[in-house]
């Protein structure tokens, strides 16, 4: 069997909720240059991390495996650090612990940010109904027209809103991450998504039925302020990347498209083909591909096989229009006082 061990170490590093390759490493036993090497393709992961990973993913059972390869130097080091993986991914993985959404301290930061704001009566109202659900790169969760059914609340993913034209282009209007919700025409009278949304980062979300949400919304207590008020920041982030698409250079909307995602995940790197940023952007992929190229010789950014390390915030957010400061702002305006 083949495996894809780029995707692989993503997908555990999500799941371990990890913020950086570097914090994976050290739970593999590597040196973060063991990692670096191989992320540009200088190296291999070697025998014994590719079972870990598999072992740690439940692939297969493994430990015996793993057991047999462990070199005597270091062994109980090995063994205690892959317990350890084992026990964080399997404590990660998305289930949703009633203690957990039940408490208010901050400990619910990872959590999405619109549940961890709800008051705990609130929250202990709904959280029976949160479904937990895992979501795949590229994976289309409504298509233009369809009847919303759900509302979806990420965690760990990122959900992009496009609007697809009659021959087929496409462009960005909006994302949506651990900031907010997908599915407010659900609750603001609508019905039926206007556009398509689709996976842009692989991670986590609880799901919430379109009944539940019209029930809590029609009580008229924090839900219904939080959901209003997350509604007019998405309308200005879309208002915004409209304007952005229309007056800016490329490279001023690609720093844009980046520091939104850099916000709403929990590490710096960003999975994502120059192919897939051009679709997002709705230009070509030339662009994107020079625009990347400057910025890794800048030092902003390192890019290899899809993956964008952010190296220095401060200089894309030198380099970024006055679209994302907008957004940010009137973000954190509306849920300031929450």
């Amino acid at each position: 069997m083949q495996f894809d061990w780029y995707e692989l170490f993503d997908e555990l590093k999500h799941r371990g909720r990890f913020n950086s390759d570097a914090q994976l490493a050290d739970s593999l036993v590597l040196t973060r240059s063991q990692i670096s090497a191989w992320r540009n393709g200088k190296s291999d992961l070697g025998t014994l991390t590719k079972i870990k990973i598999l072992d740690a993913l439940g692939h297969d059972t493994l430990r015996s495996a793993v057991l047999s390869l462990v070199p005597e130097k270091n062994r109980e080091k090995h063994i205690r650090q892959q317990q350890r993986l084992i026990a964080r991914v399997n404590r990660s993985g998305g289930l949703l612990d009633k203690d957990l959404v039940n408490d208010t301290d901050d400990s619910l930061s990872h959590l999405n940010y619109l549940l961890a704001a709800l008051p705990s009566d609130e929250r202990e109202r709904i959280a029976p109904h949160l479904s937990p659900v895992s979501m795949q790169l590229g994976q289309v969760v409504y298509e233009s027209g369809d009847h919303l059914s759900h509302i979806y609340l990420p965690t760990t993913a990122i959900i992009s809103m496009l609007y697809v034209m009659e021959n087929g282009a496409s462009a960005e209007i909006a994302v949506v991450g651990r900031d907010g919700l997908l599915g407010v025409a659900l609750f603001m009278g609508g019905e039926t998504m206007p556009n398509r949304a689709i996976v842009q980062s692989a991670g986590q979300a609880f799901r919430l039925s379109g009944e539940i949400v019209k029930q809590e919304f029609a009580r008229g207590g924090a839900i219904q302020r939080l959901f209003l008020r997350y509604t007019q920041a998405l309308i200005t982030q879309m208002a915004q990347t409209a304007v952005c698409n229309r007056h800016h250079s490329i490279a001023q909307q690609f720093c844009r498209w980046l520091l939104l995602s850099l916000d709403r995940l929990q590490s710096n790197d960003v999975r994502m083909t120059q192919e897939l940023i051009a679709n997002m952007l709705g230009v070509r992929r030339a662009g994107v591909t020079e625009t990347a190229k400057k910025l890794q010789d800048d030092g902003a950014i390192r890019y290899s096989r899809g993956l964008i390390e952010v190296v220095d915030r401060r200089a894309l957010e030198a380099q970024v229009c006055e679209c994302y400061k907008v957004v940010k702002r009137e973000s954190d305006r509306l849920f300031s006082s929450m």
